[in-house]
């Protein structure tokens, strides 16, 4: 007799660095499953969140495998104005980004695996992740680009009181625009062992096929894998002032892979689709408020700040102070004011 076992981890792949970051969206997200009430709970929950994960490595965390944490290699900031200079705070931006992304691995693992997550895979994951460094230098770049964007439209608007739909607008097209340029360029600059490279994002494919007796064409698109260093600072950890070419030229890489075509296909495709309701949802783009009140973003005299001082706001740290039993927390209370409020209905009706 064959012996099935339970399926209770997720299916990855040991050449994957598994790189990830965050965007800011411009729209709450969606779930809509009238089967799974007790899901969508957890969705409506965090809606005012705009930080978003991408790619959404729901995989490695509920698994409790590492991944690599993109790190911008300045501070992220941008004069918003004559009296104002907006600054990304890091460690804030992660925890509300590592927020969203911790409810939607429980809404995943509710869905494909019917197991919740759990505390102790959650922090396996973050200490086997948070202080390795992945090489990836023009996508590095380009997350910068897009963060100084939201500062430069969306906080600048919001703190002049503006028009927040236009700000939107602009913002949206931007990242859009960009992520097509490098798809239609398909090219990208990796640095592999101090050598700089370009590579293809993907290779295009011919193939023929028949189907109801005709014989038709088309051109595939398949992603490339591209090589990453990975550097483990375990060892000696961040110290918050490291110079990047220091912390390479002292440690041992390890070359791993990972598709870079991912982030800007997800990204074109989500920001398309912004565009497309901003014509008509104006009234439901969120505002920076609640990054603005996390201290996720920071408003500063620009005579306060030179290039010393922003260095506390490096990426390069340890971040060690990221606070995940508050965000599991709130996991389960959500369910238990979802349940509280059914508790007169049969625990079948939903589940």
């Amino acid at each position: 007799m064959i012996e099935i076992k339970p399926i209770n981890k997720f299916k990855t792949y040991k050449f994957d660095a598994a790189p990830f970051f965050f965007y800011i969206d411009v729209f709450p997200p969606e779930y809509l499953s009238p089967s799974k009430p007790h899901l969508e709970s957890l969705i409506k929950s965090i809606k005012i969140n705009p930080i978003m994960p991408l790619p959404m490595r729901v995989d490695r965390v509920f698994n409790g495998e590492k991944s690599i944490l993109i790190r911008p290699r300045e501070p992220i900031s941008d004069l918003i104005s004559e009296e104002f200079i907006a600054i990304i705070n890091p460690t804030p931006f992660l925890q509300i980004g590592i927020e969203k992304l911790l409810y939607f691995t429980e809404i995943r693992a509710r869905e494909k695996l019917f197991l919740p997550l759990t505390s102790e895979r959650v922090k396996k994951w973050w200490r086997s992740s948070r202080l390795l460094y992945g090489n990836i230098s023009y996508v590095e770049k380009d997350f910068s680009d897009f963060l100084k964007a939201y500062l430069y439209t969306i906080v600048k608007t919001h703190v002049e009181e503006d028009d927040l739909a236009k700000s939107a607008i602009d913002y949206c097209k931007y990242i859009a625009e960009t992520c097509k340029k490098r798809l239609e360029q398909n090219k990208i600059i990796i640095e592999v062992r101090g050598e700089q490279l370009n590579v293809n994002l993907y290779k295009r494919k011919d193939i023929s096929y028949y189907t109801k007796f005709k014989k038709k064409e088309e051109t595939q698109y398949l992603p490339e894998l591209i090589d990453i260093e990975v550097y483990d600072l375990s060892e000696k950890g961040f110290t918050g002032n490291d110079d990047r070419s220091k912390i390479i030229g002292e440690l041992k890489s390890k070359r791993i892979k990972y598709i870079p075509l991912l982030f800007y296909e997800d990204l074109l495709e989500c920001m398309l689709q912004n565009l497309k309701n901003l014509e008509n949802n104006s009234n439901k783009i969120l505002d920076p408020s609640l990054l603005l009140e996390k201290k996720a973003i920071i408003l500063e005299k620009p005579k306060e700040k030179d290039s010393e001082d922003l260095q506390k706001y490096s990426w390069l740290q340890n971040f060690e102070s990221i606070n995940f039993e508050s965000i599991l927390d709130s996991i389960r209370t959500t369910y238990e004011k979802f349940y509280a409020s059914f508790s007169k209905q049969p625990l079948s009706s939903i589940r």
